[in-house]
């Protein structure tokens, strides 16, 4: 096998990204020569590449152009640049991951004899790209020669515009700690909610939610890791509810895990996800997660009761309550602990191999579609 090109915006936090670096410093690190490709230089990386990694930035990222001509215009340069470090890169497997962008690397690899993998890391039945790029989506994702989805949910909202013979669903390499002894000395109890800072993640639901659990609850408090554009937002919303004093606001943590080891649960309300890497993570820790049911990825590791509890999306009194039993029903929090463990280690064990002979699966002479069936 020649190589592998990577093709993802950036290595800045997320899950996406996370998984990209994953997958790119296993691979290395065995040998297969890897190229990541993105739009953003080293200085944003969060993931950090391993130095066997071949970094190629080819700049024009992100953005909102000022008019649909320029947005055209710019997507052309995309393409074309996109179309250039691939070729140079020489390898014949290329993997994109998230929407806009896996549908810029199929235009990019048109005619060049690539085998095209994207990797679709949200349903998008509920998180929409824009009325252009859902339509770019719907047209060009059958292109492509596999599509990776990390939930059941993404599957069947994909099988009404990809053929069900592409599709396959592969789990989040997890991050794991680096030193399992390694806790938190917290002074008070606490919640815990991790992630970007951003409308998807529903935290003003969560700390109207808090401010019902801090009226009814004395030396409880919340931390939040991450950082976003709505955070001044959100600390506007916690000084009105006069939670201010009680809500931490951490930022970018670079090892999150002393937290998930401390915490009484780990909340995660969002209005939508595919697979997030912090529930699955604090998860492995035997952290028990509070989920809203939009989730519908989640709801394959995380069962009501069970390895954690799922409330109605937007309640923030459903979501209070939850909170509240977590609190008040330490037998409860034991039990959805060990099950929260027990839950992830059998979901998403091995997935660096699963991943691995999904994209090489062409290399050495297998058919796609029967190691897809194995999977």
């Amino acid at each position: 096998m020649t190589g592998i090109a990577i093709v993802i915006e950036s290595f800045g936090g997320g899950g996406a990204q996370h998984v990209a670096s994953a997958l790119a410093n296993h691979w290395a690190a065995n040998g297969i020569a890897v190229t990541a490709i993105t739009f953003s230089n080293a200085q944003s990386d969060v993931f950090k590449l391993d130095d066997r990694v071949r970094r190629v930035v080819i700049g024009g990222g992100g953005g909102v152009s000022a008019n649909p001509l320029m947005g055209l215009a710019a997507n052309a340069a995309r393409i074309r640049d996109l179309r250039a470090a691939i070729r140079a890169s020489a390898a014949d497997t290329v993997l994109s991951f998230v929407g806009s962008m896996n549908v810029l690397s199929i235009l990019a690899c048109l005619g060049l004899g690539k085998r095209v993998i994207i990797s679709e890391r949200n349903d998008p039945a509920r998180q929409s790209l824009g009325r252009i790029w859902d339509a770019l989506r719907h047209v060009f994702y059958r292109r492509a020669d596999l599509v990776i989805a990390n939930s059941q949910a993404a599957i069947a909202t994909m099988k009404s515009y990809v053929p069900a013979r592409k599709l396959m669903w592969l789990p989040n390499p997890l991050r794991r700690a680096s030193e399992a002894g390694n806790t938190l000395d917290a002074r008070k109890p606490f919640f815990l909610a991790a992630g970007r800072l951003d409308a998807q993640k529903a935290y003003d639901v969560l700390l109207a939610a808090f401010a019902i659990v801090a009226r009814e609850c004395d030396g409880v408090e919340l931390a939040i890791l991450g950082n976003g554009p709505l955070r001044e937002a959100l600390e506007t919303q916690a000084r009105e509810s006069r939670i201010i004093d009680r809500v931490n606001f951490m930022g970018r943590v670079d090892d999150p895990f002393p937290w998930y080891r401390a915490a009484i649960a780990l909340v995660h309300p969002a209005r939508f996800e595919g697979m997030p890497n912090a529930v699955l993570e604090a998860m492995s820790e035997g952290l028990p997660p509070i989920v809203s049911d939009a989730q519908e990825g989640l709801r394959d590791v995380v069962q009501d009761g069970q390895s954690g509890l799922v409330v109605a999306a937007e309640s923030a009194s459903a979501l209070a309550a939850a909170m509240k039993s977590l609190m008040d029903d330490l037998p409860l929090r034991s039990r959805l602990s060990a099950g929260a463990r027990a839950s992830v280690e059998a979901q998403l064990s091995g997935a660096l191999e699963k991943w691995t002979d999904a994209v090489l699966a062409k290399a050495d002479g297998r058919d796609c579609r029967m190691q897809a069936a194995r999977l």
